[in-house]
């Protein structure tokens, strides 16, 4: 199930103008920052597969495994902490 979750990207790299269209309305203000991400996700998925083929002809298909293993650790670790805003410190009164 969480694959499949995670693997909705594929849908909107397929139609990006229908995602962006679609979810435009609820996001507002931030729609620039979501078509950035909407970005980055259709690049990844262009980039990450060209190099697990090289990992995979270099290494073998079964180690070559690791790249994706990375990136799925890197969305649970910004799903957990990395996509908390950052809140500036205080400034000391004296």
């Amino acid at each position: 199930m969480p694959a499949g979750v995670l693997h909705e990207l594929l849908q909107i790299a397929a139609q990006p103008d229908l995602a962006l269209e679609n979810r435009a309305h609820r996001i507002g203000p931030l729609t620039g920052d979501g078509s950035g991400i909407l970005i980055m996700a259709i690049v990844g998925g262009a980039i990450i597969p060209v190099l697990e083929g090289v990992l995979a002809d270099r290494i073998g298909i079964q180690h070559a495994f690791i790249l994706p293993a990375i990136c799925y650790l890197y969305i649970v670790y910004y799903a957990l902490r990395g996509s908390r805003p950052v809140v500036p410190l205080a400034a000391p009164t004296a």
